[in-house]
């Protein structure tokens, strides 16, 4: 790669994280929060997003923490509870990673006290335009309505749901959503002005129901992904309210990379303390859109089903879709149609456009996850079996269909 290229990339990747910070920064109801990233030695990649002022540990290891604070003559923090037996240490005015790093020396752990990692769904390399919507009509591809006897319970976590492009849009199987927070960050306050990732919610809904159809399928949509980002303990939060409603298929459409050598502190204590008490629950996840085979968490853990992307016609994977040994099926995620707000939108490069019909193309392993969902679901009502069961019998559908030097693949 010519020393030009790489700069334009650079620059590329520094635009879209300011306007990722910004974009945190600004959202509603007072939900906004300072993004930081951990960038290599020549800021070419991001290492991983961070959430400011705040670090995360277990409840049980409290004692320990605030000990190592006095021993390093640092002003005890406030404390707060959080989800899952976690609790937050509050650092307003400090880096967090740099604090995590002192307290990981004094403690001789680094695992003990984490950032508050910080999901989204945008790429951090080189930048895909493909990646970003794209004015399309309609309509949307969907499979016919499954025959069976069995039900599913669904919930898609993500930006939230929108109710006046659902209804614009004419795709009846938006009925099937029983409950649903609004996605209230679509627009620039007082403009038509679309922000980056408004309407991603509703758009992977409607890709979960083309496939699962709607008839014997029930659908929450949560809002937890405001503004393309969502710290770690935010969205535990959410899973762990839907797992404990009963919710069989969660479709995750969003990620994160954690600090070189470690996992995600919240979805570990997730996993123990809710998921593993609820076997009958399926989590599927997007494997990211970087084009890396570094773990993408929570796509990576062997308790979730990792989702990457395959072009178009199926027939290979895009260059953009993360891959590796824990991506578990492959199915299309590129140019996708979908529901999308009309309004104006503007790119990450500046160009701008127009939406106004109600609809989209857009691409991501945000569109191929909810596909694997809509199939888990649909198995279960074809078959009359649990979301394990269904989860299984779509693993075996996506080895038969293989790509060599891919991996499984399902072509829907």
């Amino acid at each position: 790669m010519t020393g030009g290229i790489m700069e334009r990339d650079r620059d590329r990747l520094h635009e879209e994280f300011d306007r990722l910070r910004d974009n945190s920064a600004r959202r509603t109801k007072n939900r906004g929060f300072e993004l930081a990233a951990r960038w290599n030695r020549d800021e070419t990649e991001i290492e991983f997003l961070y959430r400011q002022g705040q670090l995360i540990c277990d409840e049980r290891d409290l004692d320990d923490v605030l000990a190592a604070f006095d021993k390093l003559r640092l002003d005890r923090p406030e404390v707060s509870e959080g989800p899952v037996g976690l609790v937050v240490i509050h650092l307003p005015g400090t880096d967090a990673y740099e604090v995590a790093a002192k307290l990981a020396g004094e403690l001789g752990d680094e695992r003990i006290v984490a950032p508050n990692h910080v999901l989204d769904a945008q790429g951090h390399m080189a930048m895909c335009p493909a990646t970003e919507p794209i004015p399309l009509y309609g309509p949307i591809p969907e499979l016919g309505e499954p025959v069976g006897q069995g039900e599913a319970r669904v919930a898609v976590v993500d930006t939230g749901f929108l109710p006046e492009v659902a209804k614009d849009s004419g795709f009846e199987r938006f009925a099937a959503v029983k409950k649903y927070e609004v996605d209230d960050d679509v627009f620039v306050p007082g403009t038509d002005q679309i922000r980056p990732y408004g309407g991603h919610g509703t758009a992977a809904t409607a890709r979960l129901l083309a496939v699962s159809g709607a008839q014997s399928v029930s659908v929450e949509v949560r809002d937890c992904l405001i503004g393309g980002a969502v710290d770690e303990l935010a969205i535990v939060e959410d899973l762990e309210k839907v797992v404990h409603a009963g919710v069989e298929v969660i479709s995750v459409q969003a990620g994160l990379y954690a600090r070189p050598g470690n996992t995600p502190k919240a979805f570990d204590m997730f996993y123990r303390r809710v998921l593993s008490r609820h076997p009958k629950t399926v989590i599927v996840a997007a494997a990211g859109n970087h084009g890396t085979d570094v773990p993408f968490w929570p796509a990576a853990y062997s308790w979730t089903t990792a989702v990457g992307s395959l072009t178009r016609n199926g027939d290979s994977r895009t260059s953009w879709s993360n891959f590796g040994y824990w991506v578990d099926t492959y199915t299309s995620g590129e140019s996708t149609v979908v529901p999308f707000p009309n309004g104006s939108y503007t790119y990450v490069d500046k160009t701008s456009t127009r939406f106004t019909n109600g609809h989209a193309i857009w691409s991501g392993t945000s569109f191929a996850t909810p596909v694997v969902a809509g199939l888990i679901a649909r198995r279960m009502v074809e078959r009359g079996v649990d979301a394990p069961v269904a989860r299984h019998i779509v693993l075996q559908e996506a080895a038969i269909g293989a790509l060599p030097q891919t991996g499984p693949r399902l072509i829907i």
